[in-house]
């Protein structure tokens, strides 16, 4: 990791978070290359919600060179050790968020701007592992996502 980095993740969850990814992409059979560790390096950087491509263009705009093609296993990867979770905000483009060490957030998605808003619900987060003890599920984590029209967009009309 860059020390000029940002990073969300407190510095000390770094090693353990390289250290999983690298276990995880071992017992995949697979190695863990440069390219590999400077994608974990800039999702790691993420703040907020975003989506692979846009993760392609800032590398490439960094000087990185790295494939489209790597992006999307890695993050696959990455989502399979627990690392990002996948959030489905539409139909047309998955959406990615740093998920270790971070509280789950909640969605509120304009669908006319794709203008997204996150916030902390801890209620969800409690009503969610309410409903996995009841059924003797082990909380993983969960997702909830808002959708609607924003003001700027003229959702400002009385809601249905």
């Amino acid at each position: 990791m860059g020390a000029d980095s940002p990073s969300t993740v407190d510095d000390q969850m770094l090693l353990p978070v390289c250290a999983i990814f690298r276990r995880y992409i071992k017992k995949q059979g697979l190695k863990f290359t440069p390219e590999r560790a400077k994608i974990l390096d800039a999702v790691l950087s993420k703040e907020d919600v975003f989506e692979a491509d846009a993760l392609h263009d800032e590398m490439r705009q960094a000087g990185h060179r790295v494939s489209k093609a790597t992006i999307y296993r890695t993050l696959r990867h990455l989502v399979d050790a627990r690392i990002v979770a996948e959030v489905l905000i539409d139909a047309k483009q998955a959406h990615y968020q740093l998920s270790v060490g971070q509280v789950p957030k909640a969605h509120l998605v304009c669908m006319e701007t794709n203008q997204i808003i996150e916030h902390e619900l801890p209620e969800l987060t409690e009503l969610a592992q309410r409903i996995c003890a009841e059924h003797g599920y082990k909380h993983i984590g969960h997702r909830f996502i808002v959708h609607g029209v924003s003001p700027e967009a003229g959702g400002d009309d009385e809601a249905d």
